[in-house]
Order: C-alpha cells, then sequence, then structure tokens
C-alpha cells in the first residue's frame, strides 16, 4: 500500500470543517520547535503548505536565500519531467559511415555517440561491441571515433569542491559514460608482511596501480585506497596495512577516455580489427548500427532515491541539449529551469513583488556547487506544481526515498507513525542540511514542505530536528 502516492477525493475535504483550528495547532507546535537549541547558532527556513486544502500552513524566513545542497535534485528532476516529457529516453549510439564491402570491411568510420546516459554499464558496452560483428564488419578500413559533441567540455560543474575529485560522489562528467566514470578497487591480504592482491574493476589499461601497502602490519598505519588526483593522473596509489579484504569506489579522470580505452580494448580483443582512432563529430547521414536506450524513469529513481550526483547532472544536460546541439552548457540547462520557474511564478504568484519569492541562482544539476541559492518559497511552489501533473507527481513520488523504508530515509523516521508517510529528498554539504517533499497528514492531507538548515556544524542533530518538523506537520 502506498498512500502517499494518490490523490484523495473529494469527500475527503470534508475534514476542513476543523481546519481552522488545525492550522492554529500546526503553528503553535512548528513555533515551539523554533526554540531547539539547534537554532541558538544555526538558521532554519521553514514552510508547509496543504495541497488537499490549497492553502498555506506555515512558513519561517520562507524567503531567506540558503543553499540547498541535494534537494537541489527536486528543482532538477521536476523541471526535466515537465520539460523533457515522463516517456523520455536516453541514447548512446553506434553509427557509421561509408559502404561495407563483400569482405566485411567498414570503408568508412565508426562512431561511438555519447548521450550522457548515467546508468551505462560494462554489459551495455559488451552489447555495443558484439553489434558490430552482427552487422557484418570484421575490420574497419577508417577511424574508429568518439563523439562527445552533446555537451561542452566542462567536466565539473561550477563551485564544486577541487578536494573531492577522487570521489565517486563528484565524478568527471561526459556524454560518454561507463560504471558512472568509476573504478572499483578491491583490496585482498594475502600472506604478512608481502604485499595485497590489488584488483581495479573494470580492468584496463588507462590506469595503473601504485601497490605500497603491506599484510598484517600494524606499523604500516591506516589502509588508503586513492588516485593521484593533485597531479591529474588515474594512478590508483594503495598504501598502508590491510587486514581484511576492502573495496573503494573511486572517479577517474576524464570519463569519455575512459569509455573509449575500455570501448576500443575490448573491439580489438572481439577480433574487430582498426588501427586509427579518433574524436569527432557523427555527420547525420550516417547509418545506426545499435542504440542502448535508457529511460528517464530510471535515471530520476537512482538520482532521488539514492541521491546520485551524476545522474541529477546528466538530467541537466539533458534539459540543456533539448535546445542546443551541440555542446549543450549550464547556461542552457538554467534557462531551462528558469522557463518552468516563470510558469510556476504565473501560477502561484501572481503579484510582481512576490518574486523576491523566487530569488535564487542555480548553477548545476545535483546541488554540489556552493553557488546555488534559492528560497523555502522557490521550491514548495516546485512542489506544488509538481502535485498539479499526476504523470509528474506519480513518477517522482515512486523515486523518492520513503521514511523508514528505502534509499536516503531508509534509517530515519521507521517509527510505526512515521513508516512510509514522508517521501522526501534529502541534502547536505558542510554546514548544510536539507529536507523537502510530501507528507501524508493524520487527517488524510497531503502536505507539501520545505525545511532548510543552514550553518549546521552536526548534520545528525538537525536532522534530527528535520524529523521533529515532520512530526509535527503530520499531526
Amino acid at each position: 500500500m502506498k498512500p502517499i502516492y494518490k490523490r484523495y477525493t473529494a469527500t475527503i475535504i470534508a475534514s476542513l470543517c476543523l481546519f481552522t483550528g488545525s492550522t492554529q495547532s500546526i503553528g503553535t507546535r512548528m513555533d515551539a520547535l523554533l526554540d531547539d537549541a539547534l537554532l541558538n547558532n544555526a538558521d532554519a527556513s521553514v514552510a508547509v503548505y496543504d495541497l488537499t486544502a490549497d492553502k498555506l500552513l506555515y512558513e519561517h524566513r520562507a524567503n531567506k536565500l540558503c543553499r540547498p545542497a541535494s534537494v537541489q535534485k527536486l528543482i532538477t528532476t521536476i523541471t526535466a519531467l515537465d520539460r523533457l516529457g515522463t516517456d523520455y529516453t536516453m541514447h548512446t549510439e553506434l553509427r557509421y559511415t561509408g559502404t561495407l564491402g563483400a569482405d566485411s570491411i567498414l570503408h568508412g568510420d565508426l562512431y561511438v555517440v555519447g548521450g550522457f546516459d548515467p546508468e551505462f554499464t560494462s554489459a551495455d558496452l559488451n552489447s555495443l561491441i558484439a553489434a558490430i560483428p552482427a552487422a557484418g564488419i570484421r575490420s574497419i578500413n577508417g577511424t574508429v571515433m568518439a563523439d562527445v559533441s552533446m555537451t561542452d567540455s566542462t567536466y565539473w560543474g561550477s563551485g564544486w569542491c577541487w578536494d573531492d575529485a577522487p570521489a565517486s560522489f563528484q565524478p568527471y562528467y561526459s556524454p560518454l559514460l561507463l560504471d558512472k566514470g568509476c573504478v572499483e578497487v578491491c583490496v585482498t591480504p594475502t600472506v604478512k608482511d608481502s604485499i595485497p592482491t590489488v584488483v581495479c574493476l573494470p580492468a584496463s589499461s588507462w590506469y595503473e596501480v601504485d601497490n605500497r601497502a603491506v599484510c598484517y602490519n600494524d606499523s604500516a598505519g591506516a589502509l588508503h585506497i586513492t588516485r593521484d588526483w593533485q597531479e591529474g593522473s588515474n594512478r590508483i596509489v594503495v598504501s598502508g596495512n590491510v587486514k581484511r579484504p576492502q573495496t573503494k569506489k573511486l572517479s577517474i579522470q576524464t570519463s569519455d577516455e575512459h569509455f573509449f580505452a575500455l570501448f576500443t580494448e575490448r573491439m580489438l580483443r572481439y577480433g574487430i580489427g582498426a588501427t586509427h582512432f579518433g574524436y569527432g563529430i557523427c555527420p547525420p547521414q550516417a547509418q545506426t548500427i545499435a542504440s542502448v536506450h535508457r529511460p528517464i524513469a530510471d535515471v530520476v529513481n537512482e538520482a532521488l532515491k539514492e541521491s546520485d550526483n551524476l545522474n541529477a547532472e546528466a538530467l541537466f544536460y539533458h534539459l540543456a541539449a533539448a535546445d542546443t546541439q551541440p555542446y549543450a552548457s549550464a547556461t542552457d540547462a538554467v534557462k531551462r529551469i528558469d522557463s518552468l520557474l516563470s510558469v510556476v511564478h504565473k501560477n502561484y504568484r501572481t503579484q510582481e513583488a512576490d518574486k523576491k519569492m523566487y530569488s535564487h541562482k542555480i548553477v548545476d544539476g545535483s546541488g554540489l556547487s556552493n553557488y546555488n541559492m534559492i528560497t523555502a518559497h522557490l521550491l514548495l511552489d516546485y512542489l506544488r506544481y509538481a502535485y498539479s501533473r499526476e504523470e509528474i507527481y506519480d513518477m517522482l513520488t515512486e523515486a523518492l526515498p520513503h521514511s523508514g523504508i528505502d534509499g536516503t530515509l531508509k534509517g530515519r523516521m521507521g517509527t510505526q507513525a512515521m513508516r512510509r508517510r514522508i517521501v522526501a529528498k534529502t541534502g547536505s554539504m558542510t554546514g548544510v542540511s536539507t529536507l523537502a517533499g510530501y507528507a501524508h497528514a493524520s487527517n488524510g492531507h497531503i502536505l507539501a514542505f520545505v525545511i532548510l538548515n543552514q550553518h549546521v556544524l552536526k548534520l545528525s542533530q538537525a536532522r534530527a530536528w528535520q524529523d521533529k518538523i515532520c512530526k509535527a506537520i503530520m499531526e
């Protein structure tokens, strides 16, 4: 049973005779929570809207500009579902030009065309390669090309932290992506004082391993698995003491080159002959051999449920590419977001003075940037807009974490009274903790809410306070 997903019939609105008293009650409860010790040093913006009754229930500093962290993904996702459509798909294609002779030699060029698919896997890569001989091509008498013209050459978002470079949550994005632009480094101990076994998945010559670690020797210090990112290198360094098998995922610099290296290596191992490799733009008249399709629902689910930054950036750049092809940029994506924001403003804020509620600066799709700034009112109205579009609301609430059940809310609000009744996106970065989404109130109403905590030293303290807010609005 998923009570949060479905709208309630007009019969429920009979409960509105109690609405005035409920409004006073929620205001009293919420005001009391503002006396929490958390807010002695930190700031908070809160806004709550009763979607069933179509009425604002509560707001506190809701026009204050705040860093959204990962609740920015709600704005990106809602815009993508609205502007691209809930049936939109992403494509990574294999295409060719020229002619195919009877000797199975392609007298032309072979292109692998990137479509910024963040869920593209090694198995997908193998399927593209297998399609080459299936099309009758055994050798290419031309050039094997990587086409990354969908986006500009920027591989990070504006305002991202440089020292997060090797972290898996901050990959180098590109139209050609494999395994999220990351490599899994698996370290296994052997015998005491000897070096451990290090295996990288997927295997490739694109990166090298510098194995300095030792097994079962405490004097070697803690185990460290990292990449030599300060030198702009894909040299993976393993050092310290290995006492048990451990695996760490690292981002790899230049995702497109990582993809293309694996593509060419596997293609040659498959027995497909080629001697020339490079980058180029696939001409429109090229023939398609194979294509990997990714439904937008798959990308949205991972972006919201697990707060996957790469998936959110993919949605962001697909918004950009819808208007500008090739070389779409973050600026193009922001224009698409602002175009929906104008619609939202027209629907919910008719007065010119209300524009201050929408003060904002958006520079990326995931919320990783320290430059993003929004208000609680802006995000609240985005949630209201999503609720008004049934196909968007259904996909959104399916993909969002459910309290006490899954995703980033699996370990929060798991009591019987709260379980499943909060469907919301979490967000966190240094000094910031946020939560926004929908709540199923005890009177049967569906509420939209936004909580933006800023200048927080202990994120666990902010999350506990947000859980109290959710409990208060549900009651």
